[in-house]
Parts: C-alpha cells; structure tokens; sequence
C-alpha cells in the first residue's frame, strides 16, 4: 500500500532507518515507557499451565523481553537476556542465566490469549482517547492491507501453513498469508486473520467485517478493489476507497 503513498512512504522510510541506527532503549527504559498502557494484571502469574510456577522466566519478565527484542530490529536472544539480566540486578530479583534456551522456551510459552488480551485493551484505550478532530472529517479511517511471514519449519505448521509449489519439498518455510486492519487515527494494528499461502487476501478479508462499524471508512489497494467488496460496504453502510483495479480502469471515463 505504499506505494500508492509515496510522499508517506518515504517519511515513513526515514523514521526507520533512524531507529535502525541510532541507540535504542534499554529493557527497563522500555518497560517504563510502554507500562502505563498494559494493565499489571493482565502479566501477573498464571493460575494454571504454563506461567503458573514463580521462575526466573515469569510472564512479566519474558514478556517485556520479548516485546523488547521485537523492536529491536536484528537483537539477538543473547542481547535480550542481557538486558534482562540488568533488569533483574536492579530490582534485586534472581538473574536469567546467560543460556538461551530456557528464555527461548518460556517466550514461545506466552499464552496466546493473554496476547489477545494485552493487545484488545491496547487499541480499546487509544481509540478512546482520540479526539474527534483527529478523525478524517469526523470518520473512523481503516487501511486494509496484506502481506506474508514464514513460520518456524515443523511438520504442524507445514501442513497447516504450505510453502509454495515452486519451492521442493524440505527447502521452504511455512508461509503464513495474513489481512490486517490498520487505523489511521492511532497508526495501531487494529484486527487480523491468518490462513495459508493458497488463500486469497480478499478470501481472508470477509472475515474481518466485524471489527467495522456503519459510516467507517475503508481505505484498499487494487488488490482489494472489487465490486462485490463494494456492493458489500454498501450493505453495511461503510464508505469504501480503493485504487481502481487495471481489470476494470478501462471501462471507467
């Protein structure tokens, strides 16, 4: 979808080529930045499965480690048990161990739900507080979009998620197609679906129709430019904007 901005594109660019080369924080000045929007008990320890033993690895420590190293691009897990370490030395707490394992076991621990959770609270909040002038002309404004990711290559996720039939068999990733609604109002990452790389982004975007309201505005590329996705905004009484699609430009005066 960029490049039908380019003028934000290339703002766009900058800004992460500047948080590319410039220090980042560290794990606890980003914990204290980032906390306030995360309810604490939302992190506390679990009652039951994973997380509901004290470790040096809880919820709440493995959590801002991870998210840590997520904004971090190219931090390796040793780097983020480092600045774990610092963390827990002071607040006095037991010291990860410089192994990588246990942190990589306890961060693909993370219950899924409590993501979710984290992640609706979140968008809920900004949404909230964002003033009705910063709507575009008084409008909730949602950019829909798609893109794909590798999984991590086991029998489970090749068989849910199959890489692509050019690629011979054992030397390609699963590759996880996903939809996306983003909000132009707080720039989150409002709703998503996933499905596999066969699937169709208009296929995965019917299942997004809940997280929009009558009057919203749906922004689209040519990918999504369809007359039946029209015909469908107009039954929900949602404004849709897409680029024209070649198939139909030439019909069109």
């Amino acid at each position: 979808m960029t490049l039908d901005f380019p003028s934000w594109a290339q703002s766009f660019r900058t800004q992460v080529q500047r948080l590319r080369t410039t220090t980042g924080a560290t794990l606890h000045q980003f914990e204290a930045l980032f906390s306030p929007w995360i309810a604490r008990h939302r992190l506390a320890q679990q009652e039951e499965k994973e997380h509901s033993r004290d470790r040096c690895w809880n919820l709440r420590l493995v959590f801002w480690t991870f998210l840590w190293q997520v904004a971090q691009a190219g931090s390796s897990c040793r780097e983020a048990i480092r600045q774990a370490q610092s963390v827990c030395r002071l607040a006095a707490r037991t010291i990860p161990p410089d192994q990588s394992s246990p942190y990589c076991q306890s961060r693909g621990k993370i219950p899924l739900e409590v993501l979710q959770q984290i992640h609706d609270a979140v968008v809920k909040e900004a949404e909230e507080v964002v003033a009705q002038k910063d709507r575009w002309c008084g409008h909730r404004v949602f950019a829909v979009d798609g893109s794909t990711v590798t999984a991590e290559d086991t029998p489970e996720n090749q068989k849910a998620f199959p890489q692509q039939s050019v690629q011979k068999r054992g030397c390609g990733f699963p590759i996880i197609r996903l939809v996306a609604f983003f909000s132009l109002a707080t720039g989150l990452l409002t709703a998503w679906v996933t499905g596999h790389w066969h699937l169709h982004e208009i296929a995965l975007f019917q299942l997004l129709w809940e997280h929009l309201r009558a009057d919203d505005v749906l922004l689209g590329d040519r990918g999504f430019s369809a007359w039946a996705t029209l015909a469908q905004c107009r039954l929900r009484g949602i404004h849709g904007v897409f680029r024209v699609h070649t198939h139909y430009g030439a019909g069109i005066n």
